[in-house]
């Protein structure tokens, strides 16, 4: 199973999904972990400490929504970036409900 943590594009946050012993330990359970370059400067941690852990680092994002089979990140996805997902992705983030993004759109 390919997990997938992608950074943040939110202006302003900093945080990351996972930290690099979480991956350490996810990779032990035998997960497959790659983590978009860049996505823990925010947070004080490099693409080298998640190497470190045991994660791949991909600078491809496209490639990475495609490829995952679990993808695990803070903000809900971009509309655009959903398409772009494989079918049977899982999906996990926070949820926003009194932010009218895609999912407060009536629908016509």
């Amino acid at each position: 199973m390919q997990l997938v943590i992608p950074r943040e594009t939110q202006p302003g946050e900093n945080r990351v999904s996972a930290t690099p012993e979480t991956v350490k330990k996810l990779v032990r359970l035998g997960a497959e972990v790659v983590v978009e370059s860049g996505a823990g400067v925010g947070a004080g941690f490099s693409d080298a400490d998640f190497e470190a852990a045991g994660a791949s680092i991909g600078s491809d994002r496209s490639a990475l929504l495609a490829n995952a089979d679990m993808l695990l990140r803070l903000r809900k996805p971009e509309l655009a970036e959903i398409s772009q997902l494989k079918s049977g992705c899982i999906h996990v983030s926070y949820l926003d409900p009194f932010n009218k993004g895609w999912q407060g759109r009536k629908k016509k």
